[in-house]
Parts: C-alpha cells; sequence; structure tokens
C-alpha cells in the first residue's frame, strides 16, 4: 500500500473520539523522524497531546498549518457500512470515523511537509505544522498552542478542514443559493469537473460566543412581593436592553457572512408558583463576525448589566466560550495563490464560501486580525456522519496542492 494511504488508515484506526489524541501524535512525531522533522510533543492532559514541527530557513513570513486529531462520537455503528474504526477501502473512498474530519487533511499536510523536506525546497521563512487535540469540543489544543504563544508570529494559515462535497450536489438549489448562482451556471461547473467532488475554498466563518447571564433575588411569598427581589424581572430587563442592542447592529453586516446571528437558548427560574423568584439565569449563543467582534459584544454586555445593577439589579456575566470571526478577503494573497494553485491540481472552478460554523482559526488569530486564513483540505459533507469517508484520489491531489502553496508563500 501507498505510504500516505498507509499512514491515513494507520491513524483511522485509532480511536480518538474527543480523547487519546496521543496515539496520533506519537504516529506523527515518529512519521517525521523518520524524515528528519523533528517535533515538539504538547501534552494538554494524560492521553492528549498535540504536536508542532517546523521547517524552513527562517527568514520571512511564518506560514501555519492546522489539523486536529480528534473526532466525534463514531455514532450508531450499527448503521455503518464497515465498522466505524476499519479504515476499509472501496471504490477508491476510504471510510471510517475522522476519514473526512479531518485525518485525511492533517496526513496531507503532513506528507507535504516530508516531500518538501525529503526535496530540499528552499523555504524561506518557516512552514509550522500544528496538530491539535480536542477541536470538536471547544478547539482546546489550539488555545493551548496559543497560548504558549505559537500563533504570536503567524502570517498566514491553512486550516485542512474538508471543504469538498459529492458534485452531483451541485444540482440542490440550496447549495446553488449557497454560492450564488443558477441552474445553468451549477450544471456548467458539474461538467467542467472530471472529478467526483466539488471543492471550495472558504475564506470567511463566523465566530461564536457562548454566555449565561444569573440573576439572583431574594425569595418571598408571592402575596407580599415587595418584601423580596424578583430575580425574573432583573433577567427581562436584561433580556430587553440586550435585543435592544443586537437589534441596533442588524444593519451591520459581512460581505460573506451577513449578520450577527443572536438566539436565546436557555432559560429558568424560580421555584415555585406562590413564590418570588430568588435566582434565574438566561444562556445566549451569538454567531459572530468581524465587523462586531466577541470582544466588542462582551464588552456591551458587561455594561447593560452594569446599568442593570445600578438600577438595583443583581446580575452576573459568566462567559462559557469565545471564538473570533473569519474573514480572508478574496483579493489576499493566500487566497489567489489557493485559487491558481489548487484549480490546477484539482482540474475545477474554486468557488468561494463562508460557513456559520468554526474551525481552530477562531483560536489562532485572537493573536492577529490581519492574519490571512483560509480553510481548504481533503474530505467531503460525510463528515460527522454514518459511513464517512475521504476521496483517496483527492486525499493524494491535497499533497500535492499543499506543496505547492507552501512553496510559493515562502518563495
Amino acid at each position: 500500500m501507498d505510504e500516505t494511504i498507509q499512514a491515513l488508515s494507520d491513524i483511522v484506526k485509532m480511536n480518538t473520539v474527543n480523547d487519546n489524541e496521543k496515539s496520533v501524535a506519537d504516529y506523527l512525531a515518529k512519521l517525521l523522524e523518520q524524515h528528519g522533522i523533528a517535533a515538539k510533543l504538547i501534552d494538554y492532559a494524560p492521553n492528549r497531546t498535540s504536536l508542532v514541527a517546523e521547517i524552513g530557513d527562517g527568514n520571512g513570513p511564518v506560514v501555519g498549518f492546522d489539523g486536529h486529531e480528534d473526532t466525534v462520537a463514531l455514532g450508531d455503528e450499527s448503521k455503518w457500512a464497515v465498522p466505524a474504526l476499519s479504515a476499509a477501502i472501496k471504490d477508491n473512498r476510504l471510510f471510517g470515523r475522522g476519514a473526512t474530519d479531518m485525518k485525511a487533511g492533517l496526513m496531507a499536510g503532513v506528507f507535504a511537509l516530508i516531500n518538501l523536506k525529503e526535496a530540499d525546497v528552499p523555504l524561506h521563512g518557516t512552514l509550522r505544522l500544528m496538530a491539535t487535540v480536542g477541536e470538536e469540543d471547544g478547539h482546546l489544543g489550539a488555545e493551548q498552542l496559543v497560548d504558549l504563544g505559537y500563533a504570536d508570529d503567524l502570517d498566514a494559515l491553512i486550516v485542512g478542514e474538508p471543504s469538498g462535497a459529492d458534485k452531483q450536489l451541485l444540482t440542490q438549489k440550496p447549495i446553488q443559493a449557497m454560492l450564488g448562482v443558477d441552474a445553468e451556471t451549477a450544471e456548467k461547473m458539474m461538467a467542467a469537473n472530471p472529478t467526483t467532488e466539488q471543492h471550495f475554498i472558504e475564506l470567511a466563518h463566523k465566530g461564536s460566543l457562548t454566555y449565561t447571564v444569573r440573576a439572583k433575588g431574594v425569595a418571598a411569598h408571592s402575596s407580599m412581593p415587595t418584601i423580596g427581589k424578583n430575580a425574573i424581572d432583573m433577567l427581562m430587563t436584561f433580556y430587553q436592553q440586550q435585543n435592544a442592542y443586537f437589534d441596533s447592529f442588524k444593519a451591520v453586516t459581512n460581505p460573506v457572512l451577513g449578520a450577527t446571528v443572536p438566539v436565546v437558548t436557555l432559560i429558568k427560574g424560580g421555584e415555585q408558583i406562590n413564590t418570588v423568584p430568588a435566582s434565574a439565569e438566561m444562556s445566549v449563543k451569538v454567531r459572530t463576525i468581524p465587523e462586531l467582534r466577541n470582544d466588542k459584544i462582551i464588552a456591551a454586555i458587561e455594561k447593560i448589566i452594569a446599568d442593570c445593577n445600578a438600577a438595583g439589579a443583581d446580575l452576573t456575566l459568566d462567559v462559557q466560550d469565545s471564538f473570533y470571526p473569519v474573514h480572508t478577503p478574496a483579493e489576499a494573497n493566500l487566497v489567489q495563490l489557493a485559487k491558481q494553485v489548487g484549480e490546477q491540481i484539482l482540474t475545477q472552478a474554486l468557488p468561494y464560501f463562508g460557513a456559520p460554523g468554526g474551525t481552530d482559526a477562531s483560536s489562532y488569530i485572537v493573536k492577529n486580525p490581519d492574519m490571512e486564513i483560509i480553510v481548504f483540505g481533503p474530505g467531503n459533507i460525510t463528515a460527522h456522519q454514518v459511513n464517512e469517508y475521504v476521496d483517496l484520489d483527492m486525499y493524494q491531489r491535497f499533497i500535492k496542492l499543499y506543496e505547492q502553496l507552501f512553496t510559493k508563500l515562502l518563495a
């Protein structure tokens, strides 16, 4: 079996469902060492290890490549056509949990690094490979790498998450609407694409912000509410002011991602029907855009809470997570090079795309809001589904694609 396919098969067989990524990190470290590349293993927790490896002469920009080692749960294994960790190959597709999200992307980046090193290709700058833990559960490894300084000098970042779909999906109207094309244009794209998949360059994705506001009141009998303090009333006052704040930004949109989307997802309060509630809380999930970044929203929410408290409320804010939005303009050097190289190697037109969900990029960009970032890698929309697979032809094409892209970025 080809070395690139064997290595992918090996790590797909490793169970790294939200844990145990050390097995992958150790495998990659050994593989890189065999090709003369030193790697640093970074422990996050027992059996959870990220990896960082670099090549280049250090005299130029720093280009990062990010891939995560963990996967989501296997799902209902009885519905899989093959065992979920079998890495079975059929019709040039490798099946298994994590095959498409995103062990294929990770291994494509690893082998691009190896091939450039083996060929002694001059790289004027630094190419930094970052294999992370816990992307599916809060970007744990990426956040740790940021804290350790690995994002401080990044100028550009390629995230090897899956960027493709079976090209037959171009016949579906929702896909056409997403791309901003009509049915005739979509048909022409399909006809001009000799491969089985249509890929996209994801140049933007929304961030996310999750927080809970808690109100503390004083319980009293409902017949004597004046001797108590109603926590639900406090929370409703906050809710109205929060809504007014987000309403004031409805017209502020990103050209790719659209508007900020706030959603109240959980609310609870009170103890029983005849008691003034002594506690209440509300949780909110916000999908954010660069024009209204997380830090600005948090500051505004903190001010609303301070104003409410000054008027007699007792509110506190708990921010559970904050992942920043990403948007690189289409004319940026990274995007243009990816399009140039990608269209040649993948033999298809590559439309641009903005996604509502996030990646590890949300963590790295905090250190440099001008960092150029794309999400672009082998794999398809079978991520998180039963019978997840990766097209092996596309996997190997992406190895070549990354080699050429890294070379041009560090010429």
